[in-house]
């Protein structure tokens, strides 16, 4: 599994950070753990990856966001 500290950066930043951390994850086909600070918002994200279809689970609280390998 991978991992993703996206914690220093603010919006925009923060969504090409994810971004390219997701091609990574998704070429090796590997699940990804990302660290969101608790002061940015995600929606971004989350609606990135709902649009998509990818698996994902989401805790607010911890600031983490499990993202799993597609399936085709």
């Amino acid at each position: 599994m991978l991992e993703c500290d996206l914690k220093k950066f603010k919006c925009p930043q923060q969504f090409v950070q994810f971004k390219l951390a997701l091609r990574n994850a998704r070429s090796s086909n590997k699940a990804i753990t990302f660290s969101i600070n608790n002061d940015e918002s995600a929606d971004d994200i989350t609606r990135f990856l709902s649009k998509n279809a990818y698996t994902y689970k989401f805790d607010q609280h911890l600031g983490l966001l499990l993202v799993e390998p597609l399936h085709v």
